[in-house]
């Protein structure tokens, strides 16, 4: 018999994060035919925006403007999803920040994916624009390319709340 202790501690951390991002993309398979996500799905990203907050700050994380958010949001990402959301490509600035990500672990562009691309960008918005909520509510993310909209990278602009 297999104990925890005989799978290697970065083995079962990949494990973790695999199966969560997993359950984050079958949330988004509930209502396939429409590219918006339910109200009681979103009260589970919600519920998972308030996770981060925590998570952050527990570790205290900054997040008082762009250029902290987008730090904090990617460490939690490859911390809850793995090392696909690890991006070499941050320009952070106090009103504005941007994030460039050549992989994703909730998009799979291989024949016979789980969930249409419309259906991952669904879910790949409500949770960052729940994370950036969460993590300081006088910010707001925007996506600007996706590859599941069939851009080669994703970008998202982090900026202060307007009014």
């Amino acid at each position: 018999m297999v104990r925890i202790k005989d799978i290697p501690e970065g083995t079962r951390w990949l494990m973790a994060t695999h199966v969560l991002t997993r359950l984050v993309v079958a949330l988004g398979q509930a209502s396939a035919e429409s590219k918006e996500i339910p109200p009681h799905l979103e009260q589970l990203f919600s519920e998972m925006g308030d996770e981060i907050r925590l998570i952050a700050d527990r570790y205290s994380m900054p997040r008082e403007h762009a250029a902290d958010l987008v730090q904090t949001l990617g460490a939690v990402s490859v911390i809850l999803f793995g090392p696909a959301f690890e991006t070499r490509f941050i320009e952070g600035f106090p009103e504005e920040a941007v994030i460039r990500l050549t992989e994703c672990a909730m998009f799979r562009d291989e024949p016979g994916s789980e969930i249409s691309p419309s259906r991952v960008n669904a879910v790949c918005t409500a949770y960052v624009g729940h994370a950036i909520e969460a993590l300081n509510p006088d910010y707001q993310i925007t996506t600007t390319r996706a590859r599941c909209g069939g851009d080669p990278f994703c970008e998202m602009v982090i900026t202060r709340k307007k009014g």
